[in-house]
């Protein structure tokens, strides 16, 4: 196995799991909303859904800072790049470059399994009570 596979094979799981993630939080937020109460025109969120819902709220945040910042600081480094070395010219990028969006890489995915964990204790408690 070479450097290269290891490295594809982690870009290819990471989209996977950013697509996955985006994906369940807006299900999870349609769930929320399956569950909302409406009572005199007025829509109130279960007690029991409002942590939930920051929780899905704050992973799909999570989900565009990872991708917003990985754009800045991949953009900023190109140019800084640019300035200094000719297309041809090779060099390695430093390893810290990732880490502001592999941080919110795993805050969205804490995020989102804080969410469902929440998600599934209110279904408990709604749908099988003691």
């Amino acid at each position: 196995m070479k450097l290269e596979n290891c490295r594809e094979a982690y870009y290819y799981y990471t989209s996977k799991t950013s697509d996955i993630l985006r994906q369940i939080g807006f299900v999870g937020l349609a769930a929320v909303w399956v569950f909302r109460i409406t009572t005199d025109g007025k829509i109130e969120i279960p007690r029991g859904l409002v942590w939930c819902s920051i929780f899905l709220l704050c992973g799909l945040v999570c989900d565009l800072l990872q991708y917003l910042v990985a754009s800045v600081v991949w953009g900023s480094f190109h140019r800084y790049k640019e300035k200094r070395i000719s297309e041809e010219d090779k060099f390695k990028a430093p390893a810290k470059i990732n880490w502001p969006s592999n941080t919110f890489f795993a805050l969205k995915a804490l995020a989102i399994v804080i969410a469902y964990c929440l998600l599934i204790k209110f279904l408990f408690e709604t749908f099988w009570k003691t």
